[in-house]
Protein backbone atom coordinates (compact mmCIF):
# COMPACT_ATOMS: atom_id res chain seq x y z
CA UNK A 1 0.00 0.00 0.00
CA UNK A 2 1.08 3.73 -0.91
CA UNK A 3 -0.01 6.82 0.96
CA UNK A 4 0.86 10.27 0.13
CA UNK A 5 0.85 13.00 2.91
CA UNK A 6 0.84 16.30 2.43
CA UNK A 7 1.31 18.76 5.20
CA UNK A 8 1.04 22.84 4.28
CA UNK A 9 3.48 24.88 6.68
CA UNK A 10 3.59 28.19 6.59
CA UNK A 11 6.66 28.45 4.45
CA UNK A 12 7.01 24.90 3.36
CA UNK A 13 4.61 22.96 1.38
CA UNK A 14 6.16 18.68 1.69
CA UNK A 15 5.11 16.11 0.00
CA UNK A 16 6.09 12.52 1.76
CA UNK A 17 5.03 9.38 0.33
CA UNK A 18 4.95 6.26 2.38
CA UNK A 19 5.18 2.40 1.55
CA UNK A 20 3.40 0.40 4.49
CA UNK A 21 3.69 -3.27 4.37
CA UNK A 22 1.10 -5.49 4.12
CA UNK A 23 -1.27 -6.69 7.05
CA UNK A 24 1.64 -4.81 8.81
CA UNK A 25 1.42 -0.91 10.66
CA UNK A 26 5.42 -0.54 9.42
CA UNK A 27 5.85 1.73 6.69
CA UNK A 28 9.10 3.43 5.40
CA UNK A 29 9.44 6.64 3.50
CA UNK A 30 9.77 6.31 -0.18
CA UNK A 31 9.56 10.02 -0.91
CA UNK A 32 9.86 13.31 0.56
CA UNK A 33 10.21 16.43 -1.54
CA UNK A 34 9.90 20.03 0.05
CA UNK A 35 8.21 22.98 -2.30
CA UNK A 36 9.18 26.53 -0.70
CA UNK A 37 5.43 28.26 -0.98
CA UNK A 38 5.96 31.13 1.63
CA UNK A 39 2.38 31.35 2.29
CA UNK A 40 2.90 33.37 5.12
CA UNK A 41 4.49 36.62 3.26
CA UNK A 42 0.86 36.26 1.23
CA UNK A 43 -0.94 37.09 4.40
CA UNK A 44 -2.39 40.59 5.10
CA UNK A 45 -4.99 41.78 7.42
CA UNK A 46 -5.58 38.32 8.55
CA UNK A 47 -6.05 36.63 4.92
CA UNK A 48 -4.43 34.96 2.52
CA UNK A 49 -3.89 36.75 -0.68
CA UNK A 50 -5.41 35.80 -4.00
CA UNK A 51 -1.67 35.62 -5.19
CA UNK A 52 -1.29 33.59 -1.88
CA UNK A 53 -4.09 31.12 -2.85
CA UNK A 54 -2.72 31.03 -6.41
CA UNK A 55 0.34 29.97 -5.05
CA UNK A 56 -1.02 27.01 -2.98
CA UNK A 57 -3.04 25.52 -5.57
CA UNK A 58 -0.04 26.06 -8.19
CA UNK A 59 1.89 24.20 -5.66
CA UNK A 60 -0.96 21.78 -4.59
CA UNK A 61 -1.12 21.23 -8.48
CA UNK A 62 2.34 20.02 -8.97
CA UNK A 63 2.10 17.68 -6.12
CA UNK A 64 -0.93 16.00 -7.79
CA UNK A 65 0.61 15.32 -10.80
CA UNK A 66 3.49 13.67 -8.73
CA UNK A 67 1.13 11.67 -6.37
CA UNK A 68 -0.91 10.95 -9.75
CA UNK A 69 2.00 9.37 -11.45
CA UNK A 70 2.83 7.32 -8.08
CA UNK A 71 -0.61 5.86 -8.06
CA UNK A 72 -0.75 6.36 -4.05
CA UNK A 73 -3.80 4.37 -2.50
CA UNK A 74 -4.36 7.39 -0.28
CA UNK A 75 -3.58 11.40 -0.39
CA UNK A 76 -4.23 13.16 2.48
CA UNK A 77 -3.28 17.28 2.53
CA UNK A 78 -3.10 18.53 5.97
CA UNK A 79 -2.97 22.27 7.31
CA UNK A 80 -1.97 23.55 10.52
CA UNK A 81 -1.38 27.32 11.81
CA UNK A 82 -0.69 28.17 8.09
CA UNK A 83 -4.61 27.88 7.03
CA UNK A 84 -6.04 27.63 10.72
CA UNK A 85 -5.70 30.94 11.79
CA UNK A 86 -6.47 32.96 8.32
CA UNK A 87 -9.86 35.24 8.46
CA UNK A 88 -10.32 33.77 5.30
CA UNK A 89 -10.15 29.99 5.75
CA UNK A 90 -13.37 28.89 4.36
CA UNK A 91 -12.67 30.76 1.10
CA UNK A 92 -9.30 28.71 0.33
CA UNK A 93 -10.42 26.01 0.88
CA UNK A 94 -13.16 26.31 -2.06
CA UNK A 95 -10.69 27.48 -4.00
CA UNK A 96 -8.58 24.84 -3.60
CA UNK A 97 -11.65 22.32 -4.32
CA UNK A 98 -12.58 24.15 -7.36
CA UNK A 99 -9.95 24.19 -8.80
CA UNK A 100 -8.49 21.06 -8.18
CA UNK A 101 -10.86 18.42 -6.51
CA UNK A 102 -8.83 18.43 -3.62
CA UNK A 103 -10.00 18.70 0.09
CA UNK A 104 -7.78 19.92 2.82
CA UNK A 105 -7.88 18.80 6.13
CA UNK A 106 -7.48 21.99 8.85
CA UNK A 107 -6.47 20.31 11.95
CA UNK A 108 -7.24 22.01 15.31
CA UNK A 109 -4.82 22.91 17.70
CA UNK A 110 -6.26 19.91 19.71
CA UNK A 111 -5.78 17.79 16.71
CA UNK A 112 -1.95 18.86 16.12
CA UNK A 113 -1.16 18.46 19.84
CA UNK A 114 -2.41 14.78 19.71
CA UNK A 115 -1.24 13.51 16.46
CA UNK A 116 2.15 14.75 17.19
CA UNK A 117 2.42 13.16 20.04
CA UNK A 118 1.10 10.05 18.21
CA UNK A 119 3.94 10.18 15.48
CA UNK A 120 6.54 11.11 18.52
CA UNK A 121 5.67 7.81 20.50
CA UNK A 122 6.17 5.82 17.83
CA UNK A 123 9.64 6.03 17.67
CA UNK A 124 10.12 7.03 21.47
CA UNK A 125 8.80 4.92 23.86
CA UNK A 126 8.54 6.85 26.81
CA UNK A 127 5.30 7.52 29.30
CA UNK A 128 5.71 11.10 30.52
CA UNK A 129 7.35 14.08 28.88
CA UNK A 130 6.66 17.43 27.10
CA UNK A 131 6.62 17.76 23.54
CA UNK A 132 7.68 21.05 21.40
CA UNK A 133 6.94 21.11 17.87
CA UNK A 134 8.18 24.71 16.57
CA UNK A 135 6.57 25.73 13.04
CA UNK A 136 6.73 28.95 11.17
CA UNK A 137 4.16 30.69 12.61
CA UNK A 138 3.24 28.91 15.89
CA UNK A 139 4.45 26.53 18.28
CA UNK A 140 3.15 23.68 19.85
CA UNK A 141 4.37 22.51 23.32
CA UNK A 142 2.26 19.19 24.68
CA UNK A 143 2.60 17.50 27.82
CA UNK A 144 1.26 14.07 27.54
CA UNK A 145 1.38 10.81 30.31
CA UNK A 146 0.75 7.29 29.22
CA UNK A 147 -2.34 7.36 28.10
CA UNK A 148 -2.14 10.38 25.78
CA UNK A 149 -1.45 14.33 25.81
CA UNK A 150 -3.12 16.09 28.79
CA UNK A 151 -2.35 19.41 28.36
CA UNK A 152 -0.98 21.88 25.71
CA UNK A 153 -0.66 25.21 24.84
CA UNK A 154 -0.13 26.77 21.17
CA UNK A 155 1.99 30.24 21.20
CA UNK A 156 1.01 32.25 18.21
CA UNK A 157 4.34 32.99 16.88
CA UNK A 158 7.15 30.39 15.24
CA UNK A 159 10.52 30.86 13.47
CA UNK A 160 9.77 32.33 10.23
CA UNK A 161 6.80 34.79 11.92
CA UNK A 162 9.55 36.08 14.48
CA UNK A 163 12.13 36.54 11.64
CA UNK A 164 9.99 38.65 9.67
CA UNK A 165 8.84 41.02 12.53
CA UNK A 166 11.92 41.48 14.21
CA UNK A 167 15.25 40.88 12.15
CA UNK A 168 16.31 43.03 9.20
CA UNK A 169 19.09 41.52 7.65
CA UNK A 170 19.83 37.35 7.04
CA UNK A 171 21.07 37.15 11.08
CA UNK A 172 19.81 38.64 13.93
CA UNK A 173 21.62 41.43 15.15
CA UNK A 174 22.00 41.76 19.50
CA UNK A 175 18.90 44.34 19.73
CA UNK A 176 17.12 42.30 17.43
CA UNK A 177 17.24 38.99 19.71
CA UNK A 178 16.10 40.59 22.59
CA UNK A 179 13.31 42.01 20.74
CA UNK A 180 12.52 38.14 19.64
CA UNK A 181 13.30 37.35 23.26
CA UNK A 182 10.88 39.64 24.73
CA UNK A 183 8.16 38.29 22.02
CA UNK A 184 8.61 34.62 22.90
CA UNK A 185 8.73 35.50 26.97
CA UNK A 186 4.90 37.97 26.11
CA UNK A 187 3.74 34.76 24.20
CA UNK A 188 4.83 32.16 26.94
CA UNK A 189 3.17 34.00 29.87
CA UNK A 190 -0.07 34.50 27.90
CA UNK A 191 -0.04 30.81 27.88
CA UNK A 192 -1.13 28.67 31.17
CA UNK A 193 0.71 25.48 31.32
CA UNK A 194 0.92 24.05 34.50
CA UNK A 195 2.45 20.82 33.48
CA UNK A 196 6.41 19.78 34.84
CA UNK A 197 8.79 17.61 33.46
CA UNK A 198 12.01 16.51 32.77
CA UNK A 199 11.85 15.08 29.61
CA UNK A 200 11.29 17.20 26.48
CA UNK A 201 11.19 15.81 22.89
CA UNK A 202 11.29 18.32 20.62
CA UNK A 203 10.30 17.37 16.72
CA UNK A 204 10.07 19.73 13.17
CA UNK A 205 13.36 20.73 11.15
CA UNK A 206 14.21 24.09 13.50
CA UNK A 207 15.14 21.59 16.42
CA UNK A 208 16.50 18.70 13.95
CA UNK A 209 18.85 21.33 12.17
CA UNK A 210 19.71 22.69 15.79
CA UNK A 211 20.86 19.08 16.93
CA UNK A 212 22.71 18.87 13.65
CA UNK A 213 24.98 22.04 13.87
CA UNK A 214 25.74 21.56 17.74
CA UNK A 215 26.59 17.60 16.63
CA UNK A 216 28.45 19.41 14.02
CA UNK A 217 30.45 22.05 15.87
CA UNK A 218 31.49 20.09 18.72
CA UNK A 219 31.06 16.27 17.85
CA UNK A 220 28.66 15.37 20.22
CA UNK A 221 25.18 13.60 20.00
CA UNK A 222 22.52 15.43 17.40
CA UNK A 223 19.61 13.70 18.85
CA UNK A 224 20.68 14.91 22.27
CA UNK A 225 21.58 18.16 23.17
CA UNK A 226 21.27 20.57 26.44
CA UNK A 227 20.23 24.23 27.41
CA UNK A 228 24.31 24.74 28.17
CA UNK A 229 24.91 23.90 24.14
CA UNK A 230 21.97 26.10 22.93
CA UNK A 231 23.61 29.18 24.76
CA UNK A 232 27.25 28.17 23.33
CA UNK A 233 25.76 28.03 19.88
CA UNK A 234 24.23 31.45 20.40
CA UNK A 235 26.96 33.20 21.39
CA UNK A 236 29.25 31.93 18.51
CA UNK A 237 26.15 33.24 16.46
CA UNK A 238 25.79 36.08 17.99
CA UNK A 239 29.99 37.10 17.18
CA UNK A 240 29.45 36.06 13.86
CA UNK A 241 31.76 33.07 14.13
CA UNK A 242 32.67 32.13 10.85
CA UNK A 243 32.70 28.58 11.27
CA UNK A 244 29.26 28.68 12.83
CA UNK A 245 27.99 30.50 10.35
CA UNK A 246 29.50 28.10 7.67
CA UNK A 247 27.84 24.93 9.76
CA UNK A 248 24.75 26.05 9.02
CA UNK A 249 24.84 26.77 5.69
CA UNK A 250 26.84 23.34 5.26
CA UNK A 251 23.50 21.74 7.62
CA UNK A 252 20.84 23.45 6.27
CA UNK A 253 21.12 26.38 4.11
CA UNK A 254 17.53 26.99 4.12
CA UNK A 255 17.28 27.64 7.82
CA UNK A 256 19.87 30.36 7.27
CA UNK A 257 17.47 33.03 8.66
CA UNK A 258 15.30 31.67 10.68
CA UNK A 259 17.09 29.28 12.80
CA UNK A 260 18.08 31.58 15.19
CA UNK A 261 14.52 32.93 15.80
CA UNK A 262 13.76 28.89 16.21
CA UNK A 263 16.41 28.62 18.87
CA UNK A 264 15.29 31.85 20.51
CA UNK A 265 11.87 29.94 21.04
CA UNK A 266 13.50 26.78 22.00
CA UNK A 267 15.96 28.32 24.62
CA UNK A 268 12.97 30.34 25.97
CA UNK A 269 10.71 27.42 26.46
CA UNK A 270 13.50 25.42 28.37
CA UNK A 271 13.92 27.97 30.66
CA UNK A 272 10.50 28.65 31.57
CA UNK A 273 9.87 24.54 32.21
CA UNK A 274 13.09 24.44 34.13
CA UNK A 275 13.97 21.72 31.71
CA UNK A 276 17.89 21.44 30.64
CA UNK A 277 18.20 18.36 27.93
CA UNK A 278 16.29 17.65 25.20
CA UNK A 279 15.93 14.56 22.32
CA UNK A 280 14.91 14.38 19.26
CA UNK A 281 12.38 12.73 17.14
CA UNK A 282 11.89 11.75 13.33
CA UNK A 283 9.00 11.00 14.07
CA UNK A 284 6.31 14.01 14.29
CA UNK A 285 2.56 15.44 13.36
CA UNK A 286 3.34 13.97 9.71
CA UNK A 287 3.53 10.33 10.89
CA UNK A 288 0.96 10.68 13.74
CA UNK A 289 -1.23 11.51 11.07
CA UNK A 290 -0.66 8.37 9.02
CA UNK A 291 -0.89 6.13 11.89
CA UNK A 292 -4.15 7.39 13.61
CA UNK A 293 -5.48 8.36 10.75
CA UNK A 294 -4.76 6.66 7.33
CA UNK A 295 -4.06 2.98 9.45
CA UNK A 296 -6.03 2.84 11.86
CA UNK A 297 -9.06 4.97 10.42
CA UNK A 298 -9.69 7.34 13.52
CA UNK A 299 -11.72 10.39 12.50
CA UNK A 300 -12.35 11.53 16.40
CA UNK A 301 -9.86 12.82 18.38
CA UNK A 302 -9.72 11.56 21.79
CA UNK A 303 -7.59 14.12 23.89
CA UNK A 304 -7.48 13.54 27.97
CA UNK A 305 -8.68 16.74 30.02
Amino acid sequence: MRHAIVDIGSNTIRLIVFDIEENSKNFKKVLNKKYTAGLITYVHDGELSGKGIKKLIKTLASIKNIVLELNVDTFSPFATASLRNLENTEEVLEEVKRELDIDIDVLEQVDEAFLGNVGIRSEIRVDRGVTIDIGGASTEIVYFEVDGPQEFINLKTGSLLLFGENVSRILPKKSEIRSIEKAVIREINSSHFSAKSNKLIGIGGTIRTTGKVIADLWSSDEEHFTLKDIYKLLDLINDRNTETIRSIIRINPARIHTLVPGIIILKTVMEKLGINEIQVSDNGLREGYLIYKVLEGNNEILFSK
